[in-house]
């Protein structure tokens, strides 16, 4: 109702302004302001405060050709992304006329190079005849007749209205189109160019009517509506936007992110109803025809949309427009340019892309290492200034020695002066093309060369420029972004280098269009690239029109369907075994040569002979090439690496949720840091220091005035040597790099690039990065075995077909005497496991249980193995585990290395940066890698090139138990047999998806492959007293535990004499759980329902909620607090004490009120480690036990239990609410088989107990 209102009185006023522009009256003077906010720039907003805001004045001034002086004036109000920019018209002679220029997105026609120019004023006199002018200064000139004076009209009313064709790029017009009469301006970079007569709308008004204009020798008919209709649409836009009314629709003219609300499709196109939620606009309809009908989109779906309106409709058709799908999986230009070829390729060499590192499939990457080795040389040339050939061969043989390229070198298999003789002869090549293009000396051998680009390369913007734009969906690393001056004038290109034979391909040169979008899109002034082959200096300029860039973008559509995890929901409703086995590809292509030396060819024809919606022609070479390359396997090895695929991207859905990269570009930086991701508002302080190609960085906060000024830096909330983002408002990635220094004050960064030299007057924000590389690095893994090789034909055997262990019949006396003395110091079991480890021909599996000295064992096992002199492999699912076996490998003084960054500090001289400091070539890191019989590093750290390029003979997995099948795969591919060490009764691999779980997901190698003639138990334990034994036997191990030592079976939590006294003044109950005696090792203090107590305790003014919501227990904290203080009392140690819970959110609370330095942890951080006092607070408390999942909770793994009660040495407290944790079948058997008198229930007035005193804790 109030905008009617609006449109009425705009209406009527408009029709009073026409009416009365001929009218002989005083001086008056009109303001209409209209406000106008970008929605692309919405997306930037920092704590509510928009960052790009356009903001256009207008002023109507009517006039007496007989007045006196008079001013007329046009304001250009632009402020795009903070940076302020006017333009103002001044006019000192008689004025009879009105002029108005309407533009959709004032964004759209200011430059980017105008825009970051130092705001001014111009003045331009103005004759006695009206004139168009350019008063956006599109061209970007410098001089002061940037403003150019254009075509003479006559003196009358006129109305100059473009509609834009296209607009990619931020501040870009390619073409724009009359609307009077629909003919098309070329011209580039301009909203208002000189045009012909014939191509204005001219309208002319005398006093109360409209009559005919004559404009040169030609004649217009003016119709007073469209004038009047011209008024009334344009300041109701301005209205609504000023007023911020929820019934604006978007405007589509630039890039919008939205959400579908509906879909609808017709015969030849598809209908998208869409909104933008957080920017208060109604439900807008988009029109999607041509190529854009078939786009695969749904509701709720996110999407970015570029339109054009036509007949009050927004229109994406084959000629104007894109569509952008799943814009937050964002797709590398070079896998976008690459499924020009083949798109299944580029789907499977994603998803699979570390298959090439593992050593069955390492081929010679000679080409991609000098061609990696030629760019950096080049960009460092550039950057340093380096134009003769002497000084750029001395930079080459400088870079030849760096630590990154000798460990690219040694991966590779390249020598070192294999390396330098295929880089010499770019050398030349480097020195020609600088002096050509950078220092302005025409050599002649690029001037003879056809067609290659005849401009100069004014200034180098930047070299490796990283671009992450979720508007496009794209991300990249441009070679070189340049200034470039052609034809007297300067633009930025992007330089894409290549080093091989010049080709001009269609993916090369689709690579560099890709780059102009990006590059336009960050607000630099591009529209043209260009591609360098350096080999013979071929450069040319690379032109991009909209259909090229319209069939990029569907191609990058095309692929992201492929990208994106299936939602939980999807894959759910896939009942049958095929259906879960399939992933989504698209179709082959049909080239015999490409598919025969194809990587992933194997997996190809593996999907196609399940596919049965793909039916291949009897010609196309997968026919016959299928069938050659699957009769190596068995229909078992097939459906195995199949079923372990769909597991894993089951997974991966399931985590996707979780990825915290995409709240970059939706969340502001404060509410990033809110949720524990982001130190957001950061400046740089002193110097940045260069450390090898590296860049040393320190943030402090900056001094901000707004609510938001927490100085300190949350940095426990981030982890040293942890990967990270650096981005800002406006860039996304500016880069990346490790954590190396946190303070509470500061952190300290190295990264990949200086983020200074951009001169940004921006804060820095610093994020955590959701990396996809280990679900790529598991599916590389799984796909491996299908490689036709001799280990992972043995590999195959033994993992998919379980194959039986095997065992050589006796040990030769030398192995015998050369183990003796390092036995001796075992247990009969111990040894046992020991010597068939030795004698295992392929792999042996040792189950270690509780307190059974499994390490102790593993350690006498390397040193026989060593002393043997053969090769071994350190490797387990944690950091921690590993480091556990160097550190007593240490003090028995053998040597080792210690791959990884993430090592315990007492093992820094035998890391890998220590060891290889001094390496300069890659025969240098070969010598050192060779001599280290012992190597130790992670499951998730095997991708190293050292295991790519040796064998070892025996290789140790320690926790295998917790690792997925898959990850365990990659150490044994670098092995000649395995031993694989755990307990399967405790902790599993953790899966999050229940599908996947159901399915099998969270079966281990070992648990797979364990049987009585695999397996080797070691029972005899050196941790628990008999009760807890007990109770551990019972639960879950079958008797087999037995007591190693009679003093471990006897010993009990003591208090001291003299501390006695302190105990018997504490309350009943106190003193029965901490009672001394061996039968109470156990307790169990049942709390009833504490979800009943918040009827009588309101804890809510404390800042405590309710434990059914939240998964902790503030009842139960109390009771943990109050029997930490008494154990003090007594006299108990701190690190005797430990304390587990089974949620996170309860770990925290615990920490919060119990306020000691006591280790305070859940059951998953606590697998291998060990207490003199275990207290498990179980914190769960409900009256519904119908919500209860029993196979869907922490609180029903058995194993989770296993692992809680078997931390403890001497004495056992459970704290539970006993009826709601009974629900759980293994908690019920552990409440069964402890005795009623150590059961305590914790009632007001019954064993001294009281809530009301407890809670005086907090």
């Amino acid at each position: 109702m109030i905008l009617r209102s609006l449109e009425q009185i705009i209406h009527y006023l408009s029709l009073i302004f026409v009416n009365n522009l001929a009218l002989k009256t005083k001086d008056l003077n009109i303001r209409l302001t209209m406000k106008k906010v970008s929605q692309s720039a919405k997306s930037y907003s920092n704590n509510g405060t928009k960052l790009s805001q356009k903001k256009i004045s207008v002023y109507f001034t009517k006039g007496i050709s007989n007045s006196s002086t008079m001013n007329s004036t046009i304001e250009i109000n632009a402020v795009n992304r903070e940076t302020p920019r006017k333009r103002k018209i001044s006019k000192d002679t008689d004025l009879t006329r009105v002029k108005i220029a309407k533009c959709d997105n004032i964004s759209d026609a200011c430059s980017i190079k105008s825009i970051h120019q130092t705001p001014r004023k111009q003045r331009l006199a103005i004759g006695n005849k009206d004139n168009v002018i350019d008063i956006f200064n599109s061209s970007g000139k410098n001089n002061d007749t940037d403003m150019a004076i254009n075509e003479t009209i006559s003196e009358d009313i006129f109305i100059t209205e473009y509609d834009l064709k296209e607009n990619i790029g931020t501040n870009e017009y390619i073409s724009t189109t009359c609307k009077s009469n629909k003919k098309q301006i070329m011209e580039k970079k301009a909203l208002l160019q000189e045009i012909q007569p014939d191509n204005h709308l001219i309208k002319e008004n005398k006093t109360d009517h409209m009559k005919q204009s004559v404009f040169g020798d030609k004649k217009h008919e003016g119709i007073h509506s469209e004038i009047e209709s011209f008024f009334t649409d344009d300041f109701k836009d301005c209205f609504e936007e000023e007023w911020c009314l929820n019934t604006s629709q978007i405007n589509f003219n630039s890039l919008q992110r939205c959400k579908i609300i509906d879909v609808q499709r017709e015969y030849n196109s598809i209908l998208l109803t869409v909104n933008q939620e957080d920017c208060g606009t109604s439900d807008t309809t988009v029109r999607c025809s041509g190529f854009w009908k078939d786009a695969q989109v749904q509701k709720d779906d996110i999407v970015v949309i570029q339109a054009r309106k036509e007949n009050n409709q927004w229109i994406i058709d084959n000629s104007s427009g894109f569509l952008i799908v799943q814009p937050d999986a964002l797709i590398s230009g070079t896998t976008v340019s690459g499924a020009l070829f083949c798109k299944r390729k580029a789907v499977l060499s994603e998803k699979f892309r570390k298959m090439e590192s593992l050593p069955p499939f390492m081929g010679d990457s000679t080409p991609l290492v000098i061609g990696s080795l030629v760019h950096e040389l080049l960009q460092t040339a550039i950057r340093r200034n380096i134009s003769e050939v002497s000084d750029i061969t001395m930079l080459m043989n400088s870079i030849l020695q760096t630590t990154d390229t000798c460990s690219l070198l040694y991966a590779s298999k390249i020598s070192l002066e294999t390396c330098r003789q295929q880089i010499l002869p770019y050398v030349p090549k480097i020195r020609e093309f600088i002096q050509h293009y950078l220092k302005d000396k025409t050599q002649q051998g690029i001037s003879n060369i056809k067609n290659n680009f005849k401009g100069r390369i004014a200034q180098i913007r930047d070299i490796e420029e990283n671009i992450w734009l979720p508007k496009l969906g794209l991300k990249g690393k441009i070679d070189i972004s340049a200034e470039v001056k052609v034809n007297c004038k300067q633009k930025i290109m992007p330089l894409e280098i290549k080093t091989g034979k010049p080709s001009f391909s269609l993916e090369h040169r689709a690579q560099v269009i890709l780059y102009i979008m990006m590059m336009s899109l960050t607000g630099q002034d591009t529209d043209t690239g260009l591609l360098l082959y350096l080999r013979e200096n071929n450069i040319q300029e690379i032109n991009s029109s909209h259909p090229e860039k319209r069939d990029l973008i569907l191609l990058r559509n095309s692929l992201a369907s492929y990208f994106v995890p299936k939602s939980s929901e999807k894959l759910s409703n896939l009942t049958s075994k095929s259906d879960l086995q399939m992933l989504d590809l698209p179709e082959p292509i049909n080239h015999h040569n490409a598919c025969s030396k194809c990587t992933y060819n194997t997996l190809c024809c593996m999907y196609l002979s399940k596919d049965s919606s793909i039916q291949l022609s009897e010609t196309n070479p997968l026919v016959e090439l299928g069938k050659k390359i699957l009769d190596k396997y068995k229909p078992s090895h097939i459906d195995y690496v199949l079923h372990w695929i769909s597991l894993l991207q089951m997974e991966e859905s399931s985590q996707s949720s979780n990825n915290v990269t995409r709240y970059l570009w939706t969340l502001s930086p404060e509410k990033r840091e809110a949720k524990k991701t982001c130190i957001c508002n950061l400046k740089v302080i002193g110097k940045v220091t260069d450390c090898d190609t590296k860049y040393r960085h320190t943030f402090v906060r900056s001094n901000l005035d707004t609510q938001f000024s927490n100085i300190n830096i949350p940095y426990m909330e981030f982890s040293d040597n942890e990967y990270v983002l650096v981005s800002t408002n406006t860039r996304i990635n500016l880069s990346a790099g490790f954590i190396a220094q946190r303070k509470e004050d500061s952190i300290t960064l190295i990264l990949e690039r200086d983020v200074t030299k951009y001169n940004i007057n921006e804060f820095f924000h610093i994020d955590k990065y959701s990396s996809s590389s280990l679900f790529s690095g598991n599916l590389a893994n799984v796909g491996g075995l299908m490689s036709d090789s001799e280990i992972c034909e043995k590999l195959r055997d033994i993992v998919i077909d379980k194959k039986p262990a095997c065992f050589e019949k006796g040990l030769p006396y030398p192995i015998i005497k050369a183990s003796a003395r390092i036995l001796q110091n075992l247990n009969k079991i111990q040894q046992r496991a020991v010597l068939m480890a030795i004698s295992a021909k392929e792999y042996l599996l040792i189950k270690g249980m509780p307190g059974t000295g499994k390490t102790q064992t593993l350690v006498a096992l390397v040193e026989v193995l060593h002393k043997l002199g053969h090769s071994v492999l350190i490797t387990s699912h944690t950091n921690s585990a590993v480091d556990n076996i160097l550190l007593k490998l240490l003090h028995k003084d053998i040597d080792f290395l210690r791959l990884g960054s993430s090592t315990h500090p007492s093992l820094r001289h035998k890391s890998e940066a220590y060891a290889t400091a001094n390496c300069n070539t890659p025969s240098n890191l070969e010598t050192v890698y060779s001599s280290k019989n012992i190597i130790g590093v992670t499951c998730y750290g095997a991708h190293h090139a050292l295991l790519g390029r040796r064998t070892f003979d025996v290789c140790i997995v320690d926790e295998s138990t917790q690792v997925l099948q898959p990850t365990v795969l990659r150490p044994l591919y670098s092995a000649k047999k395995f031993i694989l060490v755990g307990d399967p009764d405790q902790l599993p691999p953790i899966i999050k998806n229940k599908l996947a779980r159901k399915l099998g997901a969270d079966e281990s190698l070992f648990a797979r492959l364990d049987s009585e003639n695999n397996t080797i138990k070691l029972t005899k334990q050196y941790r628990m007293n008999k009760s807890i034994m007990y109770l551990a036997n019972k639960l879950t191990y079958n008797d087999m535990l037995e007591a190693g030592d009679t003093s471990i079976e006897n010993a009990t939590f003591v208090t001291p004499s003299k501390e006695v006294n302190v105990l018997t003044k504490e309350e009943e109950w106190i003193q029965k759980a901490l009672s001394s005696d061996i039968s109470d090792s156990i307790i169990v203090l049942n709390t009833g329902c504490t979800n009943k107590l918040k009827e009588n305790y309101n804890l809510s003014e404390k800042g405590y909620l309710d434990s059914d919501e939240v998964n902790s227990n503030i009842w139960e904290a109390v009771i943990v607090s109050k029997l930490v203080k008494t154990f003090l009392k007594v006299n108990a140690k701190l690190e005797n004490i430990g304390i587990i819970a089974p949620f996170r959110a309860h770990v925290s609370l615990l920490k919060k009120v119990v306020a000691e330095d006591i280790e305070i942890n859940t059951v998953d951080q606590y697998q291998g480690r060990d207490k003199e006092i275990i207290i498990y607070s179980c914190a769960k408390s409900i009256t519904n036990f119908s919500d209860i999942r029993e196979d869907l909770e922490v609180l029903g793994d058995h194993r989770r239990l296993t692992v809680a009660i078997t931390r403890a040495k001497h004495k056992l407290i459970v704290v539970a609410d006993k009826r709601t944790i009974s629900q759980y079948s293994a908690f019920k058997k552990l409440f069964y088989l402890i005795e009623n008198k150590n059961i305590i229930d914790l009632d007001n007035s019954y064993n001294g107990f009281c809530w009301k005193n407890l809670l005086r804790i907090l």
